[in-house]
Parts: C-alpha cells; sequence; structure tokens
C-alpha cells in the first residue's frame, strides 16, 4: 500500500469517527464546508484528497488540531515483530527453518477474546472487504459479520445466524474497524501464552 493510500485511509478513517461522534450526517458536515454530499461522501471514503481549505474548516468546527484529522488513526501501532520458531511441511516430514514474524510497522491488530481458547484476530481497516468477516459498530454496538450492500443502496448483516436489514441512510452509521485475518482456536491453556498487559 502507497503512501498516499496510507493518507487517504487515516483521513477518510478520522472524517468518520468524529462526524459519527457529533451525530451528524454526510450532509451536516458537507454543508459546514460547502461542499456537496457527494464531494465529502468522496473525502470520507477516501476517494479524493481533503483540500487544506476544508481541513481548517472542519477541524475548527471540531475544535481539534489539523493532526488529528490526517494523523494515524491508530493510535496502537509500533514497530514491534513478533518472532515464532518455525516448521515447514516438506512431503511427509517436518524441517525447521527461518523464523516466522509477524509485523505491526504499517498496521494494527485488532484482537476479539472469546474465552482463553478461542481468538480473532482483525486487521484495522475503515473500509468493507466484500465477502469477508468485518468488525464495526452499528448505532454504537459492535458487530462482528459479512456485510452485504445492495447496488441501490441498503443491505444487511447477521447476528447470531440472523439478518438484520439496514436502508441507505442508516447505511452510514456503519463503521468498519477491521475485516478478519485469523481465528485462532487452542486446545489447551498455556499459562502466559496470551497475556492482557493491565
Amino acid at each position: 500500500m502507497n503512501d498516499n493510500l496510507f493518507n487517504l485511509n487515516f483521513v477518510s478513517e478520522n472524517l468518520k469517527k468524529l462526524r459519527l461522534s457529533h451525530n451528524l450526517s454526510t450532509y451536516d458536515v458537507a454543508e459546514i464546508i460547502s461542499k456537496t454530499r457527494q464531494a465529502y461522501s468522496n473525502y470520507e471514503n477516501g476517494i479524493r484528497t481533503i483540500s487544506i481549505k476544508d481541513l481548517v474548516a472542519l477541524s475548527g468546527y471540531y475544535n481539534v488540531s489539523i493532526d488529528v484529522i490526517v494523523g494515524n488513526p491508530f493510535t496502537l501501532a509500533n514497530d514491534k515483530t513478533l518472532a515464532f520458531r518455525s516448521f515447514e511441511k516438506k512431503e511427509f516430514a517436518v524441517k525447521e527453518t527461518m523464523p516466522f514474524t509477524i509485523s505491526t510497522i504499517n498496521d494494527d491488530i485488532i484482537v476479539v477474546k472469546y474465552d482463553d481458547l478461542h481468538f480473532k484476530f482483525f486487521w484495522k481497516t475503515n473500509q468493507n472487504q466484500d465477502g469477508y468477516v468485518m468488525i464495526f459498530d452499528y448505532y454504537d454496538k459492535t458487530y462482528i459479520s459479512k456485510v452485504y450492500f445492495k447496488p441501490k443502496g441498503g443491505g444487511h448483516f447477521y447476528i447470531n445466524e440472523k439478518p438484520r436489514y439496514f436502508n441507505k441512510a442508516h447505511a452510514e452509521n456503519i463503521v468498519f474497524k477491521g475485516v478478519l485475518m485469523a481465528d485462532l482456536n487452542k486446545y489447551m491453556d498455556i499459562p502466559h501464552f496470551f497475556s492482557a498487559s493491565r
């Protein structure tokens, strides 16, 4: 992912969070910066780069610094790398290889703990990934499901295997947090294998 795409994703994520935290619609924010709803939505969807003039106007309206709008919204991102002793299956045998590493230099991970033996890992993104399980907020509640959009607006997702429908206007209240990248089921609980820092 190039730097420009990172920047667009950061700005779009921050704009959406600020708008929803102030209970505003995209129409409301578009009016604040004297733009059409579509023009503002292009900023929020990462399609167009926001102008300096609009950045200044929105930072003033929300009473935040411009850094809050353009900065990395994932404040837990760091440059730490996890390394694991690794083996690779070769035909009928297993051979030791170079350590397998997981890096969080350019992204951030969300972990959802179901119980001590079951975890889901999500890569943070504010964009829906069609056909993939997402973690997202909808009207101040967080859900995990695939989200299906209709071509003309609206759509549905599932809660406990039952569909929950939303219309085009309600779709604006979906804030994507991440896409499922791994599902870990441990067979035994090893003390301190995963430990939450306090």
